[in-house]
């Protein structure tokens, strides 16, 4: 049985409005032990409505997770001007994780700076430059998750996870993981960021925040499961959008599939329970979740979810503008269900923009059949930040000659 949050009292305290399907015990939301729980506590108790068929459910998970990662710690760069910063902004990044001895320490002591990964517009081939609107990405994880790829597995280096994978290994990232991606967008000297958007001043200039992409390990891999093409849900996956971004409401009400807005009554108790309210982030909602390839795992009705910046090369007719756009083929499921390595070939799988379910003969890019996903490849259990960091070496001009 799994809980169900139903309603929320006048005072904006939820309280014990936790309802539990028939004969469950509730939660009582006063003692706040969401925001206390382990990661991974968190993950086993809340797995069920994570991946509930009722959309409200999951978008109350989506909010919960958001609250937790958002929880405020010490600001010791002064980037805030509030003397606070989200938790997840003093996690491990990339660049912090895939290195050949990384020894990262989670002291809760947050960058004096953003660290910046490749733009997935250049990852696609779809421009071959930085992105040309000055957008910025960075990708942060939570201890669970570095412990996993550094020391457990050791996933963190190229030859890693090829020898990982060839000694027979399956990757199965913890219950409890939590990896983030966050969106920034500099501003301009002279300029402002949009009226509520919070805003921080790093050292390589002030940034607004533009959104956050939050992906939760709930559930363990399905045993015996084909990972390509399995509905089976493992992953949560949601994204918060800037309110008033350009496009996103028409984005949010149009084109993404599953999402059952909270009211604001709702937003504001969870946050005020998480301890968070009145800090700036009513100004942020999500677009909505996801946990599969197909609406209610049918095979035929592609889930959708993006960013309106993160994932602005999936809308169209005009990527730049989102307000106009009248489809958008972005889905976090299947894109990162297509991480994979081949171990005969040792070639990462490319990144492409997939949606839907997957088949055996999906590949990318079109007709190139060395990148058909049923020769050979194996799932890396959604972590595209595995193929992207731990790279496979390029040739240098000696290697060439021999």
């Amino acid at each position: 049985m799994y809980t169900k949050l139903r309603s929320f009292t006048s005072a904006l305290i939820i309280g014990a409005a936790m309802a539990t399907s028939a004969g469950a015990q509730s939660i009582d939301y006063n003692d706040a032990k969401w925001v206390a729980m382990s990661d991974r506590e968190f993950a086993e108790t809340y797995a069920e409505m994570a991946f509930s068929s009722d959309l409200r459910d999951r978008e109350i998970v989506a909010w919960l997770l958001f609250a937790r990662a958002n929880q405020l710690i010490k600001d010791s760069q002064g980037v805030s001007g509030t003397g606070r910063v989200p938790e997840w902004m003093a996690w491990a990044t990339d660049s912090a994780t895939f290195q050949k001895n990384p020894s990262f320490v989670f002291n809760k002591t947050n960058r004096a700076d953003i660290q910046r990964v490749t733009d997935k517009k250049v990852l696609a081939g779809i421009v071959s430059k930085a992105d040309p609107d000055g957008a910025n990405e960075e990708v942060t994880r939570n201890a669970i998750s570095y412990d996993y790829l550094t020391r457990e597995a050791r996933l963190n280096t190229y030859d890693g996870v090829l020898s990982y994978i060839k000694a027979g290994n399956s990757v199965n990232m913890p219950v409890g993981t939590i990896e983030i991606k966050a969106s920034w967008m500099e501003v301009p000297e002279g300029g402002s960021a949009p009226e509520g958007a919070l805003t921080f001043k790093f050292e390589s200039g002030t940034y607004w925040w533009r959104g956050i992409h939050i992906m939760a390990k709930m559930k363990p891999l399905p045993r015996g499961a084909d990972l390509f093409y399995s509905e089976e849900p493992s992953w949560f996956w949601t994204t918060f959008n800037f309110n008033n971004n350009d496009g996103a409401s028409h984005v949010k009400d149009s084109l993404i599939t599953q999402r059952a807005p909270l009211t604001k009554a709702e937003i504001s108790s969870i946050l005020k329970m998480g301890g968070i309210l009145d800090f700036g982030f009513e100004a942020y909602g999500p677009m909505g979740t996801q946990i599969g390839y197909t609406a209610n795992a049918d095979g035929k009705t592609p889930v959708i979810l993006g960013h309106t910046d993160m994932e602005d090369f999936a809308g169209a007719p005009n990527t730049a503008q989102p307000q106009y756009w009248t489809s958008f083929q972005s889905s976090c499921h299947t894109c990162h269900a297509t991480a994979a390595i081949n171990p005969a070939t040792g070639e990462y799988f490319p990144f492409s923009v997939p949606k839907g379910q997957l088949t055996p003969s999906y590949n990318a890019p079109a007709g190139d059949v060395t990148a058909y996903l049923g020769l050979g490849y194996v799932p890396l259990d959604f972590m595209w930040p595995i193929v992207f960091h731990a790279a496979k070496p390029k040739k240098t001009q000696t290697d060439k000659k021999e």
